[in-house]
């Protein structure tokens, strides 16, 4: 981490930027100097001069009408810049290390609460909060922390993250919310509000009041933090966790003021945020640099045939990464080792499994993996809910064999599987499998994007349509359409015999799965490896979470097409081509084609 490493280059600095005071009319009274930095996996603003030295994000006090100046510091982290949007006031942005940019404006001539962030990175962490106030106090060495005025009580709630019905909670601690779920908060106007906050249940979380730009840090396992803001405006507002997903699954409550019925000024405010989150989300342009995701088909681990039980390692990296979706579309998957989906994992019944999972320092999240394969709490979750720099391990008996699904099971878990986080594991029965000429590996799953099918850029998922099982693109390992390219799609002979390991990661749909022109002559069904198979199958159902494994021999060359049978999906990237080729077999298929053919 770049971080200023003396205090005598700070003060060389501040003096520096000091002496470049602006003109204006109205002298500049208070001046602030933040550096860019990334902590904890976020990137965030860092104050270097007077009481804001050290503190990310710090709370910047002004007296309403002052004229202040703002001084930003590139520390090498990118692009960045500093605004004000309540007052119209933006710097310029700066690249380089050591560049710097600063922007003078004049506060309001009332007290009030502004937010300043950078317009690139606000969503990775970098915003905090400017207040005015009559009685300017001295700014909390806490990240996301606004310091009270002097009027008004100190209130103070503890809520604790829980699970509670199958839903994510806030649950009250001590007085009158002992025990409640999501309660209710309460202050007067002018009071100071602090809320302690810890995990329940070991996940990450925050809590945020926009109204307020009140936003605590995130926390996870032991982490507490503390949330301080003063209750500015009358009126009844929500408070939620804003990791993507939690409000919508239980994690919100409402947080009162005063009377409860909030200025007709503010309600209008209001009414306008509340109208403007209903418009459809705008595409960025796409990353040139997005990578190819797709896993190939025919990436498999050899068969072990007839070997004895071992132990196995397997090393697992959680990569959150561009990737390609689609032609001229881009998406910020979560991913295994790079791909959609995760490496197809080997073992046979009896092995030992030493998982190692990997979360990469620039991840956003926490990330685990639950093997449905596992017999144990979690499937391995509760063992490797793992923090972005951070490695955990478990070991697990293979005891059953069969074809089986991992995936993250970290809240919200089918945000993460969404987003690509799953793969099968296969565990061979004692002997192996019996033999075939060629394995495939395929899984569908969904995507869930804020822009409609068919939108160009870098798109972005939106997990309201997650919730409502509602997505924009349904997709055969990670990208649309991906498994029909000529470097992707299966290939085979006339003659041989392909087995095609297939799962669904979902997190939502059931797939009809079918190969249009061929009979399955073998289906494990449910991927029971130690059932008699069913014979002569036309469609197969697979659920998500689940897995199927074919067998069919090749008769005829030609292109045949994997599909779900729920074939409106097709129309939304649901495809899959396996190119057979050989000599015709006119006993078996004989025809002219004919135009307007869609295979």
């Amino acid at each position: 981490m770049k971080t200023y490493k003396t205090i005598g280059v700070i003060a060389l600095l501040f003096v520096a930027l000091a002496a470049c005071v602006p003109a204006a009319d109205i002298p500049v009274t208070t001046e602030y100097v933040l550096t860019t930095d990334m902590r904890d996996g976020k990137f965030v603003f860092v104050g270097i001069n007077g009481e804001i030295n050290g503190v990310a994000n710090p709370t910047l006090y002004a007296k309403p009408g002052e004229r202040i100046t703002v001084y930003l510091v590139n520390n090498g982290w990118g692009t960045h810049d500093i605004a004000f949007a309540d007052l119209n006031a933006r710097s310029a942005k700066i690249t380089k290390q050591g560049e710097t940019t600063s922007v003078t404006f004049t506060v309001p001539d009332k007290e009030t609460s502004l937010e300043y962030y950078d317009t690139s990175f606000k969503k990775l962490g970098m915003y905090g909060t400017l207040l005015v106030s009559g009685t300017q106090q001295q700014p909390a060495a806490v990240a996301g922390v606004s310091a009270p005025t002097a009027s008004g009580n100190v209130v103070e709630y503890t809520l604790v993250s829980d699970l509670s019905d199958g839903k994510m909670v806030f649950v009250g601690k001590g007085g009158g919310i002992e025990g409640q779920v999501n309660p209710d908060l309460r202050a007067e106007l002018g009071d100071t509000v602090r809320i302690h906050l810890s995990s329940g249940e070991g996940a990450m979380h925050n809590l945020y009041i926009d109204e307020f730009n009140a936003h605590s840090a995130d926390f996870m396992g032991a982490d507490q933090v503390t949330l301080e803001f003063v209750a500015a405006q009358e009126g009844t507002f929500t408070y939620y966790c804003a990791i993507p997903g939690h409000k919508q699954i239980g994690m919100a409550g409402t947080f009162i003021v005063g009377s409860g019925v909030a200025s007709p000024q503010v309600a209008s405010d209001n009414l306008s945020a509340s109208q403007n989150t209903q418009t459809v989300a705008s595409a960025g342009p796409a990353d040139p640099n997005a990578a190819d995701i797709i896993l190939h088909p025919a990436n498999i681990p050899a068969p072990i045939g007839s070997r004895g039980p071992e132990k196995v390692i397997v090393e697992l990296e959680t990569v959150e990464l561009a990737g390609k979706l689609a032609d001229g579309t881009t998406f910020k998957y979560w991913t295994f080792n790079g791909t959609v989906p995760g490496p197809f994992i080997r073992v046979r019944t009896g092995d030992t499994v030493e998982v190692h999972l990997k979360n990469l320092p620039d991840s956003m999240m926490a990330h685990s993996v639950d093997f449905h394969a596992v017999t144990g709490p979690g499937g391995g979750a509760v063992f490797t809910q793992t923090m972005p720099g951070n490695t955990t391990m478990f070991t697990f008996k293979a005891l059953n064999p069969g074809l089986y699904v991992y995936h993250c099971a970290t809240p919200m878990v089918a945000h993460h599987i969404a987003n690509g986080m799953y793969g099968l594991i296969l565990v061979e029965p004692e002997g192996g499998l019996p033999p075939v000429d060629r394995e495939f590996y395929v899984m569908q799953g969904e995507l869930y994007t804020a822009q409609p099918h068919g939108t160009s850029g870098m798109l972005t998922d939106d997990v309201t349509k997650l919730l409502n099982e509602n997505p924009e693109y349904f997709v055969f390992n990670g990208a649309a359409m991906g498994l029909t390219s000529e470097e992707h799609m299966l290939r085979a002979n006339v003659g041989e015999t392909v087995r095609i390991f297939f799962g669904v990661g979902g997190p939502n749909f059931t797939s009809s799965f079918h190969v249009i022109g061929e009979i399955f002559d073998r289906v494990y069904d449910q991927a029971s490896l130690t059932s008699n198979p069913l014979t002569d199958v036309q469609t197969t159902l697979v659920p998500p979470g689940g897995a199927t494994m074919v067998e069919f021999k090749l008769d005829v060359p030609g292109r045949y097409i994997l599909v779900d049978h729920a074939l409106s999906r097709l129309e939304r990237g649901l495809a899959a081509f396996l190119m057979v080729e050989g000599d015709p077999n006119l006993e078996i298929f004989d025809g002219t084609v004919t135009p307007g053919s869609g295979h």
